[in-house]
């Protein structure tokens, strides 16, 4: 039993052997399918996120607006209405933000647009414009 398995394992080994040897080394870069479908999967999410963090955006501020009316319908004191809602200062702020980073970001992708092909150096000028719009953000918010 024991001679049959050796024999076996060998016969397997050896069988395997010569594939594994005539691939070339494996690197995932070197595949440009991975990269492609990689960075095409990334680019599905993240629009899928940021159309569905504006939607949520979206239902919240109705539902805040409707939430308000309702209050003052109904004739609650001024400070509960101030204390339950968020403040407009803040709304926009979020929005000043959210400007200046898909701006940023819609900058960075057409730079990667004209640095064809993909690779490594798109996300290094995507990164690289999203802090730009970030900064450009914190400088505005700080006058």
């Amino acid at each position: 039993m024991k001679r049959i398995l050796n024999l076996t394992l060998i016969l397997l080994t050896v069988n395997t052997m010569p594939t594994i040897a005539a691939q070339q080394a494996a690197s995932v870069m070197a595949d440009k399918e991975v990269v492609f479908f990689s960075l095409n999967a990334i680019a599905v999410l993240l629009s899928i996120w940021i159309a569905s963090s504006f939607l949520l955006k979206l239902v919240k501020l109705f539902l805040n607006d409707r939430l308000r009316r309702t209050l003052i319908e109904r004739n609650a004191p001024l400070e509960i209405v101030t204390e339950i809602l968020p403040k407009e200062n803040n709304l926009v702020e979020q929005a000043l933000s959210w400007c200046c980073v898909l701006f940023a970001g819609s900058v960075g992708l057409t730079l990667c647009y004209f640095t064809q092909p993909l690779g490594f150096h798109s996300a290094i000028i995507l990164s690289i414009s999203l802090a730009f719009g970030l900064l450009v953000y914190y400088f505005i918010r700080k006058k």
